[in-house]
């Protein structure tokens, strides 16, 4: 599904063929491959709740493409509960050989792992993720794939982080660059606990956790202020070192993580 085509799939009624075919049991499943733009891809999902999953391109270093819409996407198909296929996890083999800053970052954490292993498991740790096709040239790559795949662990905690470490590197994120130096915090009138916040926000935006996020949050702010309760005082900011534009951030979080109103 393209921009340009879509239509056509409505003039020659394809929709209703696949549809047939799975009313006679020939497919077992309904789904497309989408080449596109969040705003098409929730149209279609409106117009064809049929649709049982959707095929997108996922990896680390497109996550924030805007020309790829990597999160945008996954997050609409997740939103109407469509399962996903995953294409492009290795970006057509591009990140089986990083820049030397991001398989330094890679390196130091384990030598061991290949650097296809970390594409790969990024997108095999978000939810909903039924399949990932892995283009493999020999039988080293394909060994390479089962030895992380056939026991398959999600990234850990570190490994997310080194994750949004090589998306800054590669200049496509949305992470908060907070380094948890707690300057922000000493002087807060409503005792927000800003690092704890954004480091949940992080799971979202680079990791595409939102459960997790939204888990995090809550213990972080338990006893504490909430990101809505920030009064825009901007102390914060005036000590951050990173020069973060806190009162934006902890809107962006409030507006992020509050949905669901648990307290």
């Amino acid at each position: 599904m393209m921009e340009g085509g879509y239509t056509k799939y409505d003039k020659f009624h394809i929709w209703d063929f696949v549809s047939e075919q799975k009313a006679k049991g020939l497919v077992k499943h309904m789904g497309f491959s989408f080449h596109a733009g969040p705003k098409l891809l929730d149209q279609l999902l409106r117009a064809h709740p049929e649709v049982d999953f959707v095929q997108l391109q996922i990896n680390y270093a497109d996550w924030e493409n805007p020309s790829v819409a990597a999160r945008a996407n996954y997050e609409v198909a997740r939103e109407h509960g469509k399962s996903i296929v995953v294409m492009e996890p290795v970006k057509g083999g591009n990140l089986a050989n990083p820049p030397a800053a991001v398989k330094k970052l890679f390196d130091e954490y384990h030598p061991d792992m290949s650097y296809a292993s970390w594409a790969i498991r990024f997108v095999a740790s978000l939810d909903g993720i039924i399949t990932v096709l892995s283009g493999m040239s020999d039988t080293a790559q394909m060994e390479d794939n089962l030895s992380y795949m056939k026991k398959f662990q999600p990234l850990n905690g570190e490994e997310q982080k080194i994750i949004q470490q090589a998306q800054r590197i590669l200049g496509n994120s949305s992470t908060i660059p907070c380094t948890a130096c707690h300057y922000c915090t000493e002087g807060c009138p409503k005792h927000i606990p800003i690092p704890e916040i954004f480091s949940a926000m992080n799971k979202q935006l680079g990791n595409g956790q939102m459960a997790e996020a939204v888990s995090d949050y809550q213990k972080a702010t338990i006893s504490c202020g909430l990101a809505s309760e920030c009064i825009g005082c901007k102390q914060c900011e005036r000590v951050c070192p990173q020069h973060l534009k806190i009162v934006d951030g902890l809107k962006q979080c409030a507006a992020a993580l509050e949905k669901q109103g648990y307290r």
